[in-house]
Parts: C-alpha cells; structure tokens; sequence
C-alpha cells in the first residue's frame, strides 16, 4: 500500500505542476510596431494642417489685393496713357490748346487731370465763350465750349476793335478792309486791350439792338452810329437808313426793323429812311 500512489500524485511527478494540471504553454507575441510619430493618425494633427492651409489662403488674398491696389495706384501716379480727351462746340480750340492751357502731362491720362482746375483754366481763355468738363465712362474726359463770335467792331484809340455780345474785346486790329459784321460808329473808344468789357449808355443801346436781330438780319445790318444819344441810326448794306431815336426798346425795335426792311425790299420800294418807333412805325418814301 505505500508504493501506491494517487491519481493526483501520478500527475504532479508527470508534469511537475503543483496542482496536478498541464501548463499552458507560452504563446509569443509578435514586438510591438513602433510607428513614427509624424505617421500616427490624430486629431490635433488635422486641425493644424486645416489651420495652415487657411493662414495660406489668407496670404494669398492679402497678396492679391495688394498687387490690385498697386496697380490702381500707379493709373493714378504713373506716366500711363488711358482714355482721350473729347473736345466739342468749337472752331478756334484744337486738343492741343486744352492740353497745353491745361497743363496736362503728356502721355495723356485722363484719371490724373482734375475736371475743375481744366475748367477754371480754359475759361480764362477770351476765344471761349463758355466751358464745361465732365467725365464719361470709362476714360472719357469731355469738354464742351462755346465759341466767342464777333458781334460788332468799334473803333479805339489806335485802331479797332472787335466785340462779342458781352462787349468783350476778343480781337484788335489797325486797320479793316472787309468785315462781315456790323461797325459801332459815332464814338471813338480809348486803348482798348484783349479781355476789357466796353459798356454804357448809346453803346449798350448798339450792342443791344445787334443781340435781338436774326442771324439773317445780322448780315443785312452794315453800320449803326450812336453819335446821337437821341437819333441813333442803323444803316443796311445796301443804304437803307432806320431811325431808332434813343432806343427806349432796342429789343422790339431790332424785330421791327427787320420787317420793315424786309418787306420794303419784297415790294421794291425806293425809301428816304424807315422809322423803327414801336408805337408809330413809318416809312418814308423818296419822292
């Protein structure tokens, strides 16, 4: 009996387990990957790359809006030719005078020249009568004027001199052989310069009659002589005397001398001198 051993006995001299079991045996496990950190998925990576792509999209606008600001500045700066310069409503001005009596740098660049001081300089011009500038789109500087146009030539104290509606002296000269407009005679004026304004009494009456006829009646009117404040008389081109007296209403009087004149040469009259009163026009016949 003491050689007999038990079950359990049998079993831990087998397999030298104290509880009489198999050990389990030993699994390895495969060494632990090392990943690189820059390779390792994580969130906060993701945000950083978001977050540097944006500050690159915000260099980039800032960039090109720079670049666009610079380029707007150097047409405003820079000596770059852009748009031209429309000139109308004239015969005496070229685009050559407004860029030089405007002081405008060639090449021409419309965005660097003010449309007032243009303006304001062009006006002092005495051939203008007026002058407008504006802008048009998109590169289009406009500039309108208006002629001056000889109305009258009076006489001054070495010579003549020519005047537009206003009485301006536009023009002078030493001597006159053939003029299309009539002469103020009656009255010598004195050293009279371009740019003076003449004006007063028999004169304004003169210049007033000149300003209310037609342009047809303008060319049918030679002279008018204001020697007589009281019997001013204006002669026609072909020698028909109208009596205007002193003038009380030179603007009726223009319209009604130009009739008369008009409907004495329709009927082929032979007259002595037409009186332009408005309240008592006559015609006196030669005899």
């Amino acid at each position: 009996m003491d050689n007999f051993k038990s079950f359990n006995d049998f079993l831990k001299e087998q397999h030298g387990n104290p509880e009489g079991f198999p050990e389990k045996p030993k699994v390895e496990e495969p060494p632990e990957e090392i990943v690189p950190p820059e390779d390792r998925p994580s969130v906060r990576k993701k945000g950083r790359h978001h977050a540097v792509h944006h500050g690159r999209g915000k260099a980039y606008a800032a960039g090109g809006l720079a670049v666009a600001a610079a380029a707007v500045l150097s047409l405003f700066f820079l000596p770059i030719p852009l748009g031209y310069i429309d000139l109308r409503g004239t015969d005496v001005l070229t685009v050559d005078d407004v860029i030089f009596e405007g002081r405008i740098r060639e090449p021409v660049n419309v965005l660097q020249v003010s449309s007032s001081r243009l303006e304001e300089r062009l006006s002092k011009d005495i051939r203008l009568s007026t002058v407008s500038v504006s802008r048009r789109f998109p590169f289009v500087l406009e500039v309108d004027v208006t002629d001056r146009i000889p109305l009258a030539i009076v006489q001054d104290q070495f010579g003549y001199a020519f005047l537009d509606k206003d009485g301006m002296v536009m023009d002078t000269t030493q001597s006159i052989k053939k003029v299309n407009v009539p002469l103020i005679t009656g009255k010598r004026m004195g050293n009279l310069l371009l740019g003076d304004s003449v004006a007063g009494g028999e004169l304004d009456a003169a210049l007033d009659f000149l300003n209310h006829l037609s342009p047809e009646g303008l060319r049918v009117f030679s002279e008018i002589n204001i020697g007589n404040g009281d019997d001013i008389k204006a002669y026609t081109r072909d020698g028909i005397t109208v009596r205007l007296g002193s003038g009380p209403d030179m603007a009726g009087q223009a319209k009604l001398a130009e009739n008369m004149v008009g409907d004495v040469k329709a009927r082929g009259l032979s007259v002595e001198y037409l009186d332009a009163n408005p309240a008592s026009p006559f015609i006196k016949l030669k005899k």
